[in-house]
Protein backbone atom coordinates (compact mmCIF):
# COMPACT_ATOMS: atom_id res chain seq x y z
CA UNK A 1 0.00 0.00 0.00
CA UNK A 2 1.50 3.51 -0.71
CA UNK A 3 1.17 6.82 0.67
CA UNK A 4 -0.06 9.57 -1.53
CA UNK A 5 1.97 12.78 -1.02
CA UNK A 6 -0.13 16.25 -0.22
CA UNK A 7 0.69 17.91 -3.71
CA UNK A 8 -0.89 14.92 -4.97
CA UNK A 9 -3.59 14.73 -3.03
CA UNK A 10 -4.54 18.56 -3.85
CA UNK A 11 -4.31 17.48 -7.20
CA UNK A 12 -6.98 14.42 -6.63
CA UNK A 13 -9.03 17.58 -4.67
CA UNK A 14 -9.44 19.20 -7.54
CA UNK A 15 -10.55 17.02 -10.06
CA UNK A 16 -12.73 15.43 -7.49
CA UNK A 17 -14.59 19.25 -7.15
CA UNK A 18 -14.59 19.29 -10.88
CA UNK A 19 -16.63 16.40 -10.41
CA UNK A 20 -18.66 17.63 -7.92
CA UNK A 21 -19.10 20.92 -10.04
CA UNK A 22 -20.32 18.86 -13.10
CA UNK A 23 -22.75 16.97 -11.35
CA UNK A 24 -24.47 19.79 -10.15
CA UNK A 25 -24.74 21.01 -14.04
CA UNK A 26 -25.99 17.64 -15.10
CA UNK A 27 -27.92 16.43 -11.89
CA UNK A 28 -29.57 19.19 -10.27
CA UNK A 29 -33.59 19.34 -10.57
CA UNK A 30 -33.01 17.83 -14.06
CA UNK A 31 -34.24 14.33 -14.67
CA UNK A 32 -31.61 11.72 -14.94
CA UNK A 33 -30.72 10.71 -18.60
CA UNK A 34 -27.97 11.06 -20.81
CA UNK A 35 -26.17 13.10 -18.60
CA UNK A 36 -25.66 9.73 -16.21
CA UNK A 37 -24.14 7.73 -19.25
CA UNK A 38 -21.87 10.91 -19.94
CA UNK A 39 -20.92 11.21 -16.43
CA UNK A 40 -20.26 8.00 -15.09
CA UNK A 41 -17.57 7.90 -18.42
CA UNK A 42 -16.22 10.98 -16.92
CA UNK A 43 -15.54 9.25 -13.82
CA UNK A 44 -13.77 6.09 -15.54
CA UNK A 45 -11.60 8.54 -17.60
CA UNK A 46 -10.78 11.00 -14.39
CA UNK A 47 -9.49 7.36 -12.82
CA UNK A 48 -7.56 5.84 -15.30
CA UNK A 49 -5.85 9.32 -16.33
CA UNK A 50 -5.48 9.73 -12.54
CA UNK A 51 -3.96 6.28 -12.17
CA UNK A 52 -1.72 6.90 -15.20
CA UNK A 53 -0.61 10.38 -14.13
CA UNK A 54 0.66 8.88 -10.70
CA UNK A 55 2.40 5.89 -12.65
CA UNK A 56 0.21 3.68 -10.34
CA UNK A 57 -0.21 -0.19 -11.60
CA UNK A 58 -2.92 -1.97 -11.77
CA UNK A 59 -4.23 -5.23 -13.10
CA UNK A 60 -5.60 -5.27 -16.49
CA UNK A 61 -8.66 -7.39 -16.14
CA UNK A 62 -10.06 -5.32 -14.38
CA UNK A 63 -10.68 -2.91 -17.38
CA UNK A 64 -13.31 -5.80 -18.75
CA UNK A 65 -15.86 -3.86 -15.94
CA UNK A 66 -15.82 -0.96 -18.11
CA UNK A 67 -18.14 -3.13 -20.76
CA UNK A 68 -20.93 -3.16 -18.12
CA UNK A 69 -20.62 0.11 -16.55
CA UNK A 70 -20.91 1.56 -19.52
CA UNK A 71 -23.74 -1.07 -20.89
CA UNK A 72 -25.97 -0.01 -17.88
CA UNK A 73 -25.56 3.24 -17.46
CA UNK A 74 -26.07 4.21 -21.02
CA UNK A 75 -29.53 2.21 -20.45
CA UNK A 76 -30.75 4.61 -18.33
CA UNK A 77 -30.75 7.25 -21.76
CA UNK A 78 -32.64 4.24 -23.64
CA UNK A 79 -35.35 2.75 -21.24
CA UNK A 80 -37.88 5.13 -18.63
CA UNK A 81 -39.12 2.48 -16.73
CA UNK A 82 -39.11 3.76 -13.27
CA UNK A 83 -38.11 -0.16 -12.25
CA UNK A 84 -35.45 -0.18 -15.12
CA UNK A 85 -34.09 3.18 -14.03
CA UNK A 86 -33.49 1.80 -10.36
CA UNK A 87 -31.63 -1.10 -11.27
CA UNK A 88 -29.36 0.05 -13.68
CA UNK A 89 -28.78 2.87 -11.66
CA UNK A 90 -28.06 0.51 -8.74
CA UNK A 91 -25.85 -1.78 -10.68
CA UNK A 92 -24.14 0.68 -12.37
CA UNK A 93 -22.72 2.19 -8.91
CA UNK A 94 -22.60 -1.55 -7.71
CA UNK A 95 -20.24 -2.38 -10.24
CA UNK A 96 -17.48 1.08 -9.67
CA UNK A 97 -17.23 -0.73 -5.80
CA UNK A 98 -16.40 -4.03 -7.49
CA UNK A 99 -14.22 -1.74 -10.28
CA UNK A 100 -12.55 0.02 -6.94
CA UNK A 101 -12.34 -3.44 -5.23
CA UNK A 102 -10.35 -5.24 -7.96
CA UNK A 103 -7.97 -2.45 -8.60
CA UNK A 104 -7.27 -2.72 -4.86
CA UNK A 105 -5.88 -5.77 -5.17
CA UNK A 106 -9.05 -8.22 -4.44
CA UNK A 107 -9.70 -11.34 -7.16
CA UNK A 108 -13.81 -10.94 -7.46
CA UNK A 109 -13.31 -14.71 -8.84
CA UNK A 110 -12.69 -15.24 -5.58
CA UNK A 111 -15.41 -13.67 -2.98
CA UNK A 112 -17.99 -15.25 -0.85
CA UNK A 113 -21.75 -14.22 -1.07
CA UNK A 114 -20.34 -12.27 2.59
CA UNK A 115 -17.66 -10.70 0.46
CA UNK A 116 -19.92 -9.34 -1.85
CA UNK A 117 -22.01 -7.74 1.20
CA UNK A 118 -18.85 -6.59 2.60
CA UNK A 119 -17.74 -4.87 -0.74
CA UNK A 120 -21.61 -3.05 -0.78
CA UNK A 121 -21.54 -2.23 2.88
CA UNK A 122 -17.89 -1.24 3.61
CA UNK A 123 -15.91 -0.24 1.13
CA UNK A 124 -18.07 3.07 1.22
CA UNK A 125 -17.13 3.51 4.82
CA UNK A 126 -13.53 3.13 4.10
CA UNK A 127 -14.20 5.70 1.31
CA UNK A 128 -15.91 8.11 3.78
CA UNK A 129 -12.32 7.44 6.17
CA UNK A 130 -11.12 8.16 2.74
CA UNK A 131 -12.32 11.42 2.61
CA UNK A 132 -11.79 12.88 5.76
CA UNK A 133 -8.05 11.40 6.23
CA UNK A 134 -7.30 13.07 3.15
CA UNK A 135 -8.67 16.54 4.07
CA UNK A 136 -6.94 16.27 7.38
CA UNK A 137 -3.23 15.45 5.90
CA UNK A 138 -4.03 18.52 3.18
CA UNK A 139 -4.76 20.71 5.88
CA UNK A 140 -1.73 19.79 7.74
CA UNK A 141 1.04 22.04 8.30
CA UNK A 142 4.42 20.73 8.19
CA UNK A 143 6.46 20.96 11.16
CA UNK A 144 9.84 22.56 9.25
CA UNK A 145 7.98 25.17 7.88
CA UNK A 146 6.65 26.75 11.06
CA UNK A 147 9.14 26.91 13.89
CA UNK A 148 6.71 27.33 17.15
CA UNK A 149 4.48 25.00 18.21
CA UNK A 150 2.01 27.98 18.75
CA UNK A 151 2.28 29.66 15.51
CA UNK A 152 1.55 25.76 13.93
CA UNK A 153 -1.63 25.45 15.99
CA UNK A 154 -3.04 28.92 14.52
CA UNK A 155 -2.33 28.22 11.08
CA UNK A 156 -3.81 25.02 11.29
CA UNK A 157 -6.64 26.24 13.15
CA UNK A 158 -7.57 29.16 10.84
CA UNK A 159 -7.10 26.48 7.89
CA UNK A 160 -10.00 24.54 9.22
CA UNK A 161 -12.00 27.36 10.22
CA UNK A 162 -12.21 29.47 6.98
CA UNK A 163 -14.03 27.11 4.79
CA UNK A 164 -16.39 26.13 7.76
CA UNK A 165 -16.78 29.81 8.71
CA UNK A 166 -17.22 30.60 5.27
CA UNK A 167 -20.07 28.00 5.16
CA UNK A 168 -22.03 29.43 7.74
CA UNK A 169 -21.87 33.07 6.64
CA UNK A 170 -23.66 32.12 3.37
CA UNK A 171 -26.27 29.85 5.43
CA UNK A 172 -27.12 33.03 7.55
CA UNK A 173 -26.75 35.36 5.14
CA UNK A 174 -29.17 33.77 3.44
CA UNK A 175 -31.60 33.33 6.18
CA UNK A 176 -31.83 36.56 7.49
CA UNK A 177 -31.94 39.89 5.35
CA UNK A 178 -30.93 41.96 7.90
CA UNK A 179 -27.75 40.04 8.69
CA UNK A 180 -27.49 39.48 4.62
CA UNK A 181 -27.52 43.63 4.31
CA UNK A 182 -25.17 43.67 7.25
CA UNK A 183 -22.53 41.53 5.49
CA UNK A 184 -22.85 42.89 2.19
CA UNK A 185 -21.94 46.38 3.77
CA UNK A 186 -19.06 44.82 5.73
CA UNK A 187 -17.57 42.64 2.28
CA UNK A 188 -19.61 44.53 -0.36
CA UNK A 189 -20.65 41.17 -1.55
CA UNK A 190 -24.39 40.52 -2.46
CA UNK A 191 -24.31 36.58 -0.27
CA UNK A 192 -27.99 36.59 -0.80
CA UNK A 193 -28.45 33.15 -1.79
CA UNK A 194 -31.80 30.95 -2.64
CA UNK A 195 -32.09 27.86 -1.31
CA UNK A 196 -31.23 26.23 -4.77
CA UNK A 197 -28.11 27.83 -4.42
CA UNK A 198 -27.28 26.74 -1.19
CA UNK A 199 -28.34 23.38 -2.28
CA UNK A 200 -26.26 23.16 -5.17
CA UNK A 201 -23.16 24.42 -3.20
CA UNK A 202 -23.28 21.34 -0.63
CA UNK A 203 -24.27 19.05 -3.35
CA UNK A 204 -20.86 20.02 -5.16
CA UNK A 205 -19.08 19.68 -2.03
CA UNK A 206 -20.41 16.52 -0.93
CA UNK A 207 -20.30 14.79 -4.26
CA UNK A 208 -16.71 15.83 -4.31
CA UNK A 209 -16.44 14.56 -0.99
CA UNK A 210 -17.14 11.55 -2.16
CA UNK A 211 -14.80 11.32 -5.31
CA UNK A 212 -11.87 12.75 -3.19
CA UNK A 213 -12.13 9.29 -0.69
CA UNK A 214 -13.14 6.85 -3.89
CA UNK A 215 -9.92 8.13 -5.84
CA UNK A 216 -7.46 8.53 -3.19
CA UNK A 217 -8.76 4.89 -1.69
CA UNK A 218 -7.70 3.17 -5.70
CA UNK A 219 -4.80 5.33 -5.50
CA UNK A 220 -3.11 3.95 -2.37
CA UNK A 221 -4.61 0.55 -3.01
CA UNK A 222 -3.84 -0.13 -6.65
CA UNK A 223 -1.52 -3.08 -7.18
CA UNK A 224 -0.92 -5.33 -10.54
CA UNK A 225 -1.02 -8.26 -8.20
CA UNK A 226 -4.15 -10.29 -7.22
CA UNK A 227 -4.60 -11.08 -3.40
CA UNK A 228 -4.48 -14.92 -3.37
CA UNK A 229 -7.95 -16.47 -2.96
CA UNK A 230 -8.87 -17.80 0.62
CA UNK A 231 -8.96 -21.61 0.78
CA UNK A 232 -12.12 -22.90 0.82
CA UNK A 233 -13.81 -22.13 4.57
CA UNK A 234 -14.53 -25.26 6.47
CA UNK A 235 -16.49 -25.73 9.97
CA UNK A 236 -15.86 -28.17 12.66
CA UNK A 237 -19.19 -29.71 11.94
CA UNK A 238 -19.77 -32.50 9.11
CA UNK A 239 -23.17 -33.68 7.85
CA UNK A 240 -22.66 -37.54 7.55
CA UNK A 241 -23.87 -39.16 4.24
CA UNK A 242 -26.25 -41.00 6.55
CA UNK A 243 -28.34 -38.14 8.25
CA UNK A 244 -27.91 -36.44 4.25
CA UNK A 245 -29.65 -39.37 2.75
CA UNK A 246 -32.26 -39.35 5.77
CA UNK A 247 -32.74 -35.48 4.63
CA UNK A 248 -32.82 -35.56 1.26
CA UNK A 249 -34.16 -38.62 1.08
CA UNK A 250 -37.13 -37.38 2.59
CA UNK A 251 -37.49 -34.62 0.61
CA UNK A 252 -37.22 -36.27 -2.67
CA UNK A 253 -40.49 -38.37 -1.81
CA UNK A 254 -42.46 -35.52 -0.64
CA UNK A 255 -41.11 -33.33 -3.54
CA UNK A 256 -42.41 -36.22 -5.84
CA UNK A 257 -45.60 -36.65 -4.27
CA UNK A 258 -46.58 -32.81 -4.65
CA UNK A 259 -45.18 -33.37 -8.44
CA UNK A 260 -47.64 -36.07 -8.58
CA UNK A 261 -50.56 -33.59 -7.86
CA UNK A 262 -49.42 -31.26 -9.97
CA UNK A 263 -49.12 -33.67 -13.18
CA UNK A 264 -53.04 -34.35 -12.39
CA UNK A 265 -54.38 -31.15 -12.00
CA UNK A 266 -52.61 -28.01 -13.10
CA UNK A 267 -50.83 -30.16 -16.28
CA UNK A 268 -53.83 -31.74 -16.79
CA UNK A 269 -56.10 -29.12 -18.07
CA UNK A 270 -59.58 -27.63 -17.14
CA UNK A 271 -61.32 -30.79 -16.29
CA UNK A 272 -59.35 -31.78 -13.39
CA UNK A 273 -59.90 -28.45 -11.99
CA UNK A 274 -63.19 -28.19 -12.53
CA UNK A 275 -64.22 -31.34 -10.35
CA UNK A 276 -62.77 -29.66 -7.07
CA UNK A 277 -65.06 -26.95 -7.80
CA UNK A 278 -62.52 -24.53 -8.65
CA UNK A 279 -62.02 -21.71 -12.35
CA UNK A 280 -58.97 -22.51 -13.60
CA UNK A 281 -57.65 -19.28 -13.33
CA UNK A 282 -58.24 -19.21 -9.62
CA UNK A 283 -56.55 -22.99 -9.14
CA UNK A 284 -53.20 -21.41 -10.94
CA UNK A 285 -53.54 -18.24 -8.79
CA UNK A 286 -53.66 -19.81 -5.59
CA UNK A 287 -50.53 -21.36 -4.34
CA UNK A 288 -48.09 -19.39 -6.77
CA UNK A 289 -46.04 -17.37 -4.42
CA UNK A 290 -45.71 -20.48 -1.68
CA UNK A 291 -44.09 -22.67 -4.78
CA UNK A 292 -41.37 -19.21 -5.16
CA UNK A 293 -41.18 -19.56 -1.76
CA UNK A 294 -39.94 -23.35 -1.78
CA UNK A 295 -37.86 -23.10 -4.52
CA UNK A 296 -35.72 -20.22 -2.74
CA UNK A 297 -35.83 -22.51 0.38
CA UNK A 298 -34.68 -25.89 -1.59
CA UNK A 299 -31.66 -24.02 -3.29
CA UNK A 300 -30.65 -22.88 0.14
CA UNK A 301 -30.65 -26.10 1.95
CA UNK A 302 -29.22 -27.93 -1.03
CA UNK A 303 -26.08 -25.34 -1.07
CA UNK A 304 -25.74 -25.12 2.38
CA UNK A 305 -25.39 -29.06 2.64
CA UNK A 306 -23.27 -29.39 -0.35
CA UNK A 307 -21.18 -27.03 2.00
CA UNK A 308 -21.29 -29.86 5.03
CA UNK A 309 -21.70 -32.92 3.65
CA UNK A 310 -19.04 -35.48 4.51
CA UNK A 311 -17.20 -35.99 1.52
CA UNK A 312 -14.66 -38.91 0.92
CA UNK A 313 -11.68 -38.52 -1.07
CA UNK A 314 -12.17 -34.27 -1.51
CA UNK A 315 -15.44 -35.48 -3.73
CA UNK A 316 -18.94 -35.49 -2.79
CA UNK A 317 -20.72 -39.35 -2.16
CA UNK A 318 -22.92 -40.96 -5.00
CA UNK A 319 -25.76 -41.06 -3.12
CA UNK A 320 -25.37 -37.21 -2.40
CA UNK A 321 -24.82 -36.68 -5.46
CA UNK A 322 -27.90 -38.71 -7.00
CA UNK A 323 -30.40 -37.09 -4.15
CA UNK A 324 -29.44 -33.40 -4.46
CA UNK A 325 -29.71 -33.58 -8.39
CA UNK A 326 -33.18 -35.68 -8.11
CA UNK A 327 -34.32 -33.11 -5.83
CA UNK A 328 -32.86 -30.44 -7.95
CA UNK A 329 -34.93 -31.66 -11.02
CA UNK A 330 -38.13 -32.47 -8.64
CA UNK A 331 -37.69 -28.28 -7.83
CA UNK A 332 -37.54 -27.50 -11.70
CA UNK A 333 -40.56 -29.20 -12.14
CA UNK A 334 -42.40 -27.40 -9.17
CA UNK A 335 -40.92 -24.12 -10.69
CA UNK A 336 -42.78 -25.19 -13.93
CA UNK A 337 -45.51 -25.06 -12.33
CA UNK A 338 -45.47 -21.75 -10.30
CA UNK A 339 -44.71 -20.49 -14.42
CA UNK A 340 -47.66 -22.20 -15.43
CA UNK A 341 -49.61 -21.02 -12.78
CA UNK A 342 -48.81 -17.61 -13.66
CA UNK A 343 -49.09 -17.86 -17.70
CA UNK A 344 -52.55 -18.83 -16.85
CA UNK A 345 -53.23 -15.86 -14.64
CA UNK A 346 -52.15 -13.58 -17.27
CA UNK A 347 -54.29 -15.07 -19.81
CA UNK A 348 -57.35 -14.33 -17.79
CA UNK A 349 -56.53 -11.02 -16.12
CA UNK A 350 -53.44 -9.86 -18.58
CA UNK A 351 -49.75 -8.82 -18.08
CA UNK A 352 -48.44 -6.86 -15.68
CA UNK A 353 -44.37 -5.94 -14.60
CA UNK A 354 -44.27 -7.63 -11.70
CA UNK A 355 -45.75 -11.01 -13.17
CA UNK A 356 -43.74 -10.45 -16.20
CA UNK A 357 -40.57 -9.63 -13.52
CA UNK A 358 -41.53 -13.00 -11.47
CA UNK A 359 -41.58 -15.09 -14.70
CA UNK A 360 -38.19 -13.81 -15.48
CA UNK A 361 -36.79 -14.55 -12.03
CA UNK A 362 -38.04 -18.55 -12.24
CA UNK A 363 -35.92 -18.72 -15.65
CA UNK A 364 -32.97 -17.65 -13.48
CA UNK A 365 -33.75 -19.07 -10.97
CA UNK A 366 -34.02 -22.37 -12.74
CA UNK A 367 -30.69 -21.95 -14.82
CA UNK A 368 -29.10 -21.35 -10.93
CA UNK A 369 -30.47 -24.53 -10.20
CA UNK A 370 -28.58 -26.13 -12.95
CA UNK A 371 -25.13 -24.30 -12.41
CA UNK A 372 -25.64 -25.60 -8.51
CA UNK A 373 -26.20 -29.62 -9.94
CA UNK A 374 -22.96 -28.90 -12.07
CA UNK A 375 -21.24 -27.94 -9.38
CA UNK A 376 -22.02 -30.77 -7.19
CA UNK A 377 -21.56 -33.52 -9.87
CA UNK A 378 -17.90 -31.74 -10.84
CA UNK A 379 -16.94 -30.52 -7.31
CA UNK A 380 -17.03 -27.12 -8.19
CA UNK A 381 -15.70 -24.48 -5.34
CA UNK A 382 -17.73 -22.53 -4.17
CA UNK A 383 -15.70 -19.37 -4.86
CA UNK A 384 -16.43 -19.39 -8.73
CA UNK A 385 -20.04 -20.86 -8.56
CA UNK A 386 -20.52 -17.56 -6.42
CA UNK A 387 -18.92 -15.71 -9.33
CA UNK A 388 -21.03 -17.47 -12.47
CA UNK A 389 -24.31 -16.74 -10.12
CA UNK A 390 -22.84 -13.28 -10.46
CA UNK A 391 -22.57 -12.97 -13.43
CA UNK A 392 -25.61 -14.46 -14.80
CA UNK A 393 -27.42 -11.30 -12.57
CA UNK A 394 -25.83 -9.11 -14.26
CA UNK A 395 -26.71 -11.48 -17.84
CA UNK A 396 -30.56 -11.07 -16.08
CA UNK A 397 -30.86 -7.42 -16.02
CA UNK A 398 -28.98 -6.99 -19.52
CA UNK A 399 -31.44 -8.96 -20.94
CA UNK A 400 -34.51 -7.59 -19.01
CA UNK A 401 -33.03 -4.25 -20.76
CA UNK A 402 -33.12 -5.27 -23.77
CA UNK A 403 -36.33 -7.17 -23.87
CA UNK A 404 -38.48 -4.07 -22.86
CA UNK A 405 -40.92 -5.53 -20.31
CA UNK A 406 -43.47 -2.34 -20.44
CA UNK A 407 -43.83 -2.39 -24.09
CA UNK A 408 -44.22 -6.47 -24.28
CA UNK A 409 -47.10 -5.96 -21.11
CA UNK A 410 -48.87 -3.14 -23.22
CA UNK A 411 -48.48 -5.40 -27.32
CA UNK A 412 -49.64 -8.28 -25.14
CA UNK A 413 -52.40 -6.79 -23.08
CA UNK A 414 -53.66 -5.19 -26.49
CA UNK A 415 -53.13 -8.36 -28.62
CA UNK A 416 -55.81 -10.15 -25.49
CA UNK A 417 -57.97 -6.79 -25.90
CA UNK A 418 -58.23 -8.25 -29.70
CA UNK A 419 -59.42 -11.85 -28.38
CA UNK A 420 -61.54 -11.00 -25.43
CA UNK A 421 -62.84 -7.55 -25.58
CA UNK A 422 -61.75 -7.13 -21.98
CA UNK A 423 -58.74 -4.46 -20.81
CA UNK A 424 -57.77 -2.76 -17.65
CA UNK A 425 -57.52 0.41 -19.10
CA UNK A 426 -56.21 1.88 -16.14
CA UNK A 427 -53.31 -0.70 -15.75
CA UNK A 428 -51.94 1.54 -18.83
CA UNK A 429 -51.74 5.12 -17.09
CA UNK A 430 -48.62 3.34 -14.95
CA UNK A 431 -46.58 2.21 -17.72
CA UNK A 432 -43.70 4.75 -18.85
CA UNK A 433 -42.41 5.96 -22.38
CA UNK A 434 -41.22 2.78 -23.08
CA UNK A 435 -44.33 1.69 -23.83
CA UNK A 436 -45.69 4.66 -26.28
CA UNK A 437 -45.18 3.75 -29.26
CA UNK A 438 -47.62 0.15 -28.35
CA UNK A 439 -49.87 2.60 -26.83
CA UNK A 440 -50.46 4.35 -29.60
CA UNK A 441 -51.87 1.57 -31.13
CA UNK A 442 -54.61 1.90 -29.05
CA UNK A 443 -55.37 5.26 -31.19
CA UNK A 444 -56.41 3.48 -34.15
CA UNK A 445 -58.98 0.89 -31.94
CA UNK A 446 -62.55 1.09 -31.22
CA UNK A 447 -63.99 0.98 -28.16
CA UNK A 448 -62.69 -0.08 -24.33
CA UNK A 449 -65.77 -2.41 -22.69
CA UNK A 450 -64.55 -1.60 -19.07
CA UNK A 451 -66.02 -0.22 -16.31
CA UNK A 452 -65.52 3.56 -16.88
CA UNK A 453 -66.54 2.88 -21.01
CA UNK A 454 -63.68 5.26 -22.64
CA UNK A 455 -63.17 4.76 -25.75
CA UNK A 456 -59.66 3.47 -27.16
CA UNK A 457 -58.63 6.41 -28.85
CA UNK A 458 -59.68 8.62 -25.57
CA UNK A 459 -57.78 6.62 -23.08
CA UNK A 460 -54.36 6.54 -25.05
CA UNK A 461 -54.73 10.50 -25.36
CA UNK A 462 -55.15 10.81 -21.86
CA UNK A 463 -51.83 8.42 -21.04
CA UNK A 464 -50.20 10.65 -23.83
CA UNK A 465 -51.41 13.84 -21.67
CA UNK A 466 -49.89 12.74 -18.78
CA UNK A 467 -46.34 11.40 -20.12
CA UNK A 468 -46.36 15.00 -21.06
CA UNK A 469 -47.53 16.66 -17.99
CA UNK A 470 -44.83 14.75 -15.64
CA UNK A 471 -42.13 15.13 -18.11
CA UNK A 472 -39.68 17.87 -16.61
CA UNK A 473 -38.23 21.35 -18.68
CA UNK A 474 -36.30 20.38 -21.87
CA UNK A 475 -32.73 19.98 -21.04
CA UNK A 476 -29.88 17.87 -23.27
CA UNK A 477 -29.11 16.50 -19.76
CA UNK A 478 -32.45 14.96 -19.73
CA UNK A 479 -32.67 13.40 -23.05
CA UNK A 480 -33.87 9.50 -23.37
CA UNK A 481 -34.04 7.74 -26.25
CA UNK A 482 -37.72 6.75 -25.26
CA UNK A 483 -39.06 10.06 -23.74
CA UNK A 484 -37.83 11.78 -27.29
CA UNK A 485 -39.95 8.92 -29.29
CA UNK A 486 -43.23 9.36 -26.81
CA UNK A 487 -42.65 12.95 -27.13
CA UNK A 488 -42.99 12.57 -30.96
CA UNK A 489 -45.91 10.82 -30.70
CA UNK A 490 -47.65 13.50 -28.48
CA UNK A 491 -46.37 16.13 -31.30
CA UNK A 492 -48.40 14.12 -34.06
CA UNK A 493 -50.94 14.06 -31.42
CA UNK A 494 -51.59 17.98 -31.33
Amino acid sequence: MQTLSSKNLWSVAAAALALGLIFDYFFFQKQVGISFFIYVCLLLLMLFSLLRAFKVSYNKIALWYIVPIVFFSGMVAVRDSGFLLFWNLIITFGLLLLLSHHLAGRNIKSCLFSDYLKTAFLLPLKILGKSFGSIVKMLAVRKGAIEYRKASQVTKGILITLPIALLFLVLMSSADLAFNHFVSGLFKLNVNLSPDAVAQIWWAVFIAFIWLGAYVYVLENSTSKETAPNPEETSGYVLGNIEGGILFGTLNVLFLAFVLFQIRYLFGGHGAIAALGYTYAEYAHKGFGELVVIALMTFALIFVAEKYIEKKSGAHASRFKILSNCLIVLTLVIMASAFLRLSVYEQAYGFTLLRILVQAFIIWLAAVFLWLGYKIIGGMETRPFIFGIFLSMLAFFAVFNLFNPEAFIARKNIAQFAKSGRLDGTYFYSLSADAAPEISRLLEMPELNDKRGDTLPALAADIFMQMENNQSAHSWQSFNFSRARAEKIIIGLK
